[in-house]
């Protein structure tokens, strides 16, 4: 699992969920709290929109230390298609922070992928 080492003084940390190329599909993210299975916060989109796919989270940075950022994606890759691959970010005032990704193959009509990165202050 990848880890995002975040500025707790920094501005937001920026949560982005992407699929290249774009096929149909949704998300939801999942910002878990440290050591427990509690869900602080819940984001979710799709790709059939013109909404950006970024998310910021709350401030102050600092309660984020620790956390686990979940995406969980669906989509589906038409037949006669080439894979596409879906990813999540992390972002920090316009710097990359983390990123996860995986590859999901021709014919899939309809896969889930499932992402953590870990949240730690600096």
């Amino acid at each position: 699992m990848p880890t995002a080492r975040f500025n707790a003084a920094g501005g937001p940390i920026q949560v982005a969920i992407a699929c290249e190329p774009n096929r149909n599909g949704s998300y939801r993210i999942f910002l878990w709290e440290v050591d427990r299975n509690r869900i602080v916060r819940e984001y979710a989109g799709n790709f059939l929109n013109p909404a950006d796919d970024v998310h910021d989270l709350d401030l102050p940075n600092p309660q984020h230390d620790g956390r686990l950022v979940e995406g969980m994606i669906v989509v589906a890759i038409p037949p006669g298609t080439g894979p596409s691959i879906v990813s999540m970010e992390i972002r920090q005032d316009g710097n990359l922070l983390a990123r996860e990704e995986r590859e999901v193959p021709p014919d899939s009509p309809g896969t889930m992928v499932d992402l953590f990165i870990e949240l730690l202050a600096i």
